[in-house]
């Protein structure tokens, strides 16, 4: 178990005891705390939509950029009595963490006691997997009384083998609803009484048993990774902190925080300490939905040159991404391609297979290698009919036009259009789709152009305004047709189209090894600070390497 430990400070401790002087006395401390949390001004800017799956209602809230392939789900705090506003945190986490949020209006104690509340949990958990979201897509937040539901959700999944979410977080839960681990005799450093807690503990629980129903009395091992925090001043950390120890001796993955003489419900409150916990929150989710595991590390972007058109591109967590496949064969007029030294089988074990367009010369062996190992294919539609022929199941296919964005793992790949043609015959039936290149992101911020074929146009500048790529792949040159030279990409065109992308390295790709292309393209930017990497069959580049001004670079 990792623990981490934040001081108090100075600007806390005057703000904490200017809090403590409101609430002291107060009929209704929880009420006191909403009447502080409106006043503050550091709310971000988001936007919220409804949320129904069947009596269920809840809100999506969403700051600006938000990714769309993964989601928090938050559950709310106040009592397991209360609702609470979009504003009070929900918007916070969306803006913290980088994903929308989801907070469903779970039924509210003493009218709906124990287990209304874990029931609508559940059936928010259970409408995201329908709506077509991995569980290991979805993270789980939840603070003070929704950090209980978190746990309780956790639990209950698990004990019935359903899926788990990717990670989850709970900060100053209850886990032992018998209260014989809350300090009582903290009369002075928390906000919340001895009072008010087991008025919220008997209205959640109806009549349902403390003892069954305590989270701390149902840990078990496979958990999904767990973040907890909590203040020290809280009458609830020792909840906290023994659930935690408990979790880990379970062998669970789990982060604990504590952040020195903080009350309970500080994550709602305008603090260093609430900045210090959002953040924390926002690198835990984000590196659980990248899929990373715990110690993985990190290596420069690495590219690596496998055939005519074909590149693997190695992120900083290790997934490989292998951009237009052609090894060998023939189909028309891609004869007289040089063959790679590499068979279908050496690449088998990539994650991901992109086409670029369905011209042989990159489609390539692209099927083989997908049916042969485990890789999910990217490709245009024209490609979908051979894959699902071959057997390719369904799920491992996904079908792009330009601006359908695919995320796998640690990398995103944008689509965008390209200024060429995409055609194939495959069993005796002619079809065609877009021609596409892509934008390929990691977590870690390496941003590639993949190119495949295109001609020159503006587009090529406005990906460049938009994206900011800092490398780029390009197919530049061609091949002998009879007496004729077909160059999809000159020299000089491509020099335009690095300048207009903005990239700081060039790898230029769709020449014969060895020929004149890299040079003539190095010398029309020899006045720009791009690097050109020509690069032979099953030599690599990687990213950070020592640059040398604009010359080329030999492997």
């Amino acid at each position: 178990m990792q623990i981490t430990t934040y001081p108090l400070s100075t600007g806390d401790a005057a703000r904490i005891t200017e809090i403590l002087e409101k609430v002291r006395g107060a009929a209704d401390t929880g009420q006191v705390l909403m009447n502080l949390v409106q006043d503050q001004s550091s709310t971000p800017v988001t936007a919220t939509a409804p949320f129904r799956a069947g009596e269920l209602t809840g809100d999506w809230i969403a700051a600006p950029n938000t990714g769309v392939d993964g989601v928090i789900l938050y559950l709310h705090g106040r009592r397991f009595q209360f609702n609470e506003p979009v504003t009070v945190l929900a918007d916070k986490l969306s803006a913290a963490t980088g994903w929308p949020v989801l907070m469903p209006r779970y039924r509210l104690a003493p009218t709906h006691p124990y287990p209304a509340a874990l029931e609508d949990t559940l059936a928010a958990y259970k409408a995201l997997l329908q709506q077509g979201f991995p569980a290991t897509r979805i993270v789980l937040v939840g603070h003070s009384a929704g950090a209980t539901l978190t746990l309780q959700a956790l639990l209950r999944l698990r004990a019935g083998d359903e899926p788990l979410p990717a990670a989850a977080v709970a900060v100053s839960p209850i886990t032992d609803f018998t209260l014989d681990t809350a300090d009582t005799t903290n009369t002075g450093g928390d906000i919340v009484t001895d009072k008010e807690l087991r008025q919220a503990r008997d209205a959640f629980l109806g009549t349902a048993d403390p003892t069954e129903v305590s989270p701390l009395n149902g840990i078990r091992p496979g958990l999904p990774p767990l973040m907890m925090a909590c203040g020290t001043a809280e009458r609830l950390r020792d909840d906290t902190v023994r659930f935690a120890e408990r979790a880990a001796a379970a062998g669970n993955e789990v982060n604990l925080e504590l952040y020195e003489d903080m009350p309970h419900g500080f994550a709602v409150l305008d603090t260093d300490a609430t900045s210090l916990l959002l953040n924390s929150i926002g690198a835990f989710t984000t590196e659980h939905l990248a899929g990373r595991t715990a110690g993985e590390a990190l290596a420069p972007v690495k590219i690596q040159r496998v055939g005519w058109a074909g590149y693997v591109i190695t992120s900083e967590r290790g997934t490989r991404v292998l951009v237009d496949p052609y090894l060998g064969g023939s189909e028309g007029i891609h004869a007289g391609l040089p063959h790679s030294p590499f068979r279908p089988v050496d690449l088998a074990d990539v994650d991901v297979v992109v086409v670029t367009h369905a011209g042989f010369d990159h489609r390539g062996q692209a099927l083989e290698i997908v049916d042969a190992g485990h890789a999910l294919l990217v490709c245009g539609t024209a490609l979908l009919g051979p894959a699902r022929s071959m057997g390719i199941p369904i799920e491992r296919i996904a079908t792009t036009v330009s601006g359908v964005q695919v995320r796998h793992r640690d990398v995103t790949l944008r689509s965008l259009p390209a200024r060429h043609q995409s055609d194939m015959t495959a069993n005796g039936q002619f079809t065609a789709d877009q021609p596409q290149s892509f934008l390929l992101t990691t977590e870690h911020g390496a941003r590639v152009f993949c190119g495949g074929d295109t001609s020159l146009s503006h587009d090529l500048r406005t990906w460049g305004t938009l994206y900011q790529p800092d490398t780029a792949v390009l197919g530049v040159g061609g091949l002998w047709i009879g007496a004729a030279r077909v160059v999809e990409l000159p020299p000089s065109d491509a020099a335009i189209a690095a300048r207009w992308l903005g990239v700081t390295t060039v790898i230029p790709v769709h020449h014969t090894p060895g020929d004149a292309i890299p040079a003539q393209l190095a010398a029309n930017l020899t006045a720009d600070p791009i690097t050109v990497v020509p690069l032979e069959f099953g030599q690599s580049w990687t990213d950070g390497e020592p640059r040398r001004g604009n010359k080329m670079i030999a492997q």
